[in-house]
């Protein structure tokens, strides 16, 4: 186990955020997961990753959706379901739990102080029964769709059982404020290096999350998009687009924010050469994608991504997940 660490004392001269940790919080292999990659034969195993991100701030550990917890590790029918389990096909590994990863890290369960969600899918709540203490933001319509679910889709995607033992909730709404023509409501008062941006279609309160670092923005885009070749070209390949569509609370929405996650990327595209300025530059993270979670993780230029690529190996057996973290927490 690594030396337990402390935030105190860390350098935010230009930003609260000191350092972000990408993380894989659960990967499945959908029935339909073949149908997402144009690369990907029909033979082949293909494969989806739920990527969190955990920040290092001055107000202590704040992770950014938290993907499969134990309690789905252990009693996967009975929150994931035995329909949902069939079909997504969990790897369900203990190693691939937010806990497990930060506690790697030489950090405490209550270190996380916050937890912020894009939305409340099971793939993104699961997790958060492991951080009781903490405090999570969300939207007030994804707060109010998950506890009042008025469709079969909202039924089946949400799973109250994740998070009644958080009793300390912040619900925000967009207060009119434009981020880079997107509104925005900041996850705290006195900051904006940390806000939830609107792109509502796939659940009711769906919103990305935009993170202020030294080296420029993050923007989270949740499950607006399934992958990166969905922000990269307005021209979609038919099958993703399909199963977009039969996850959708909206499609109007859905489609819209598609457009406007589109827009900014070709700005940033057409921006990026002509600016020596890193601080604008934006990378871009669907929480699905296999690819971009290596390259975002491993600090790969996106500016060269240009549509959906062959998937990178990835270790699927517990012992290589171990040694992997063992590596990158210094164990």
């Amino acid at each position: 186990m690594a030396q337990a660490r402390t935030l105190r004392g860390q350098d935010m001269t230009n930003t609260s955020i000191a350092k972000v940790h990408h993380l894989n919080c659960g990967t499945i292999s959908p029935v339909a997961g073949k149908l997402l990659n144009k690369s990907t034969h029909f033979w082949e195993t293909s494969f989806l990753v739920c990527h969190c991100l955990l920040l290092e701030t001055s107000k202590g550990l704040i992770l950014i959706d938290t993907g499969l917890g134990k309690l789905d590790i252990m009693r996967p029918e009975q929150t994931i379901g035995r329909i949902m389990n069939n079909l997504l096909r969990p790897a369900l590994l203990d190693v691939e739990c937010a806990i497990i990863q930060i506690e790697r890290l030489g950090y405490q369960r209550d270190d996380v102080r916050h937890i912020v969600l894009s939305h409340m899918d099971f793939l993104q709540t699961g997790g958060l029964g492991d951080f009781p203490n903490a405090t999570v933001h969300v939207t007030k319509k994804e707060f109010e769709a998950a506890n009042d679910p008025q469709t079969t889709l909202e039924k089946i995607r949400y799973v109250n059982e994740h998070w009644q033992h958080n009793n300390k909730w912040i619900l925000h709404s967009y207060s009119g404020g434009s981020w880079q023509g997107f509104n925005f409501a900041p996850v705290f008062p006195e900051s904006e290096d940390l806000l939830l941006i609107d792109l509502p279609g796939h659940s009711r309160g769906h919103a990305g999350i935009a993170i202020k670092t030294r080296e420029g923005w993050l923007l989270h885009c949740g499950d607006a998009v399934l992958n990166m070749a969905g922000i990269v070209t307005d021209k979609h390949y038919l099958p993703a687009s399909f199963i977009s569509a039969s996850l959708e609370c909206c499609r109007a929405d859905r489609l819209h924010s598609e457009k406007k996650l589109h827009a900014l990327y070709a700005k940033q595209q057409s921006s990026f050469n002509q600016s020596a300025n890193t601080q604008d530059r934006i990378q871009f993270i669907c929480s699905l994608d296999p690819d971009n979670y290596y390259q975002t993780r491993f600090n790969m230029p996106q500016e060269s991504y240009g549509g959906i690529e062959p998937q990178l190996a990835f270790p699927l057996r517990q012992e290589s997940q171990d040694k992997e973290l063992a590596v990158s927490s210094g164990v």
